[in-house]
């Protein structure tokens, strides 16, 4: 069962995906491919809003290039990363210190 409450999809009764909807979230696949590596992190440069077919410009992290890739995909296709984003806002906050 899939039930859209806002930004957030609910599947069954107690477990939710939350789909990005701001600049600076720490994004990844919520249902990767058999070849991809399903904790491969991204960045959100951009949220594009248009309804059900909201996209999100993205930068890969740690791939070790100069200069990442960025590309537009849906937004639909990213569930949020709460742990890493709240660590990136708390140290953009109060800069490098000891998170806990």
């Amino acid at each position: 069962m899939l039930t859209t409450i806002g930004s957030a999809c609910i599947f069954g009764k107690n477990s939710y995906i939350m789909k990005p909807n701001r600049r600076g979230q720490i994004v990844k696949f919520h249902t990767p491919y058999e070849d991809e590596d399903p904790n491969d992190f991204y960045l959100v440069l951009e949220y594009m809003e248009h309804g059900e077919r909201s996209r999100v410009r993205v930068q890969a992290l740690n791939t070790g290039y100069s200069f990442p890739w960025t590309t537009i995909l849906y937004a639909k296709d990213f569930e949020v990363d709460e742990g890493q984003t709240f660590e990136l806002d708390y140290y953009l906050e109060h800069g490098n210190y000891d998170l806990f």
